[in-house]
């Protein structure tokens, strides 16, 4: 690998660092491409192995590189940004496939059990209603994007499995299409089990979005938690004449 680490004052593996996210931001090292190993590196510069390893544990925290197990550390790939609407009720495959992507789903967790008080809450149960809870991760041409966590009541669903596939549409087949739906929108940092998932560092910041939505009786039908990573989502708002103050 042909690289130039700057002289000058600070740790030696920060400006090993340095000159490292320089060769990706300039695109001289591919996303998804394999580094050398530490002790190749080290050789190749004559620098000491923990110098390498220190910058690479750097750019690992930072986003820019991560570690795969048992085969090396690569060139993280970053989403392009997308921009989700908030006015617009619609599923994340349908959402990704317009754009181009091609989306993809991993079941982390399926169950029918008894609400917790949030989900019984939003979704106006009684005491003995049961919930179906499926947990979600939810990629992108194989980047993950967004850990989702939905309930339904479970007499919806009658057994039905969503399983990967769209759960709006689901709904919809059951005669319980969701019209409507309120949304919630706050600013979270990932714990370790979250960051894992999306392939970012612990504590990266995310976006937490909480949406009940509504079939036509207007009873609530679902309840969803949704993680989304900070560095691929923009949350837009579009406001009309007669909807806001412009003083």
């Amino acid at each position: 690998m042909e690289l130039q680490i700057e002289d000058g004052p600070g740790p030696a593996y920060r400006r090993l660092a340095d000159a490292l996210a320089k060769r990706v931001s300039e695109g001289k090292v591919a996303v998804g491409s394999a580094l050398p190993t530490e002790r190749s590196l080290a050789e190749e510069l004559g620098i000491a192995r923990v110098t390498v390893r220190a910058a690479y544990r750097n750019l690992c925290e930072v986003g820019i590189l991560e570690t795969r197990q048992g085969s090396g550390t690569f060139v993280r790939a970053v989403p392009a940004r997308i921009e989700q609407p908030l006015w617009k009720l619609s599923s994340f495959s349908e959402d990704m496939t317009k754009r181009g992507y091609r989306p993809m789903t991993t079941v982390l967790a399926l169950a029918v059990l008894e609400a917790a008080a949030d989900e019984r809450a939003a979704l106006a149960l009684s005491g003995e209603e049961k919930i179906m809870r499926l947990k979600r991760l939810r990629l992108a041409d194989r980047i993950p994007l967004a850990i989702e966590t939905a309930a339904v009541p479970a007499h919806i669903l009658d057994g039905a499995d969503p399983g990967t596939g769209s759960l709006y549409q689901l709904l919809a087949d059951r005669g319980h299409r969701p019209v409507r739906a309120t949304q919630r929108l706050s600013a979270v940092s990932l714990d370790g089990a979250s960051a894992k998932l999306l392939e970012v560092p612990r504590g990266s910041a995310a976006l937490l979005m909480e949406r009940v939505s509504y079939g036509k009786d207007e009873r609530p039908v679902e309840y969803t938690r949704s993680f989304y990573r900070g560095d691929a989502y923009d949350f837009v708002a579009e406001l009309k004449d007669g909807s806001f103050d412009p003083q």
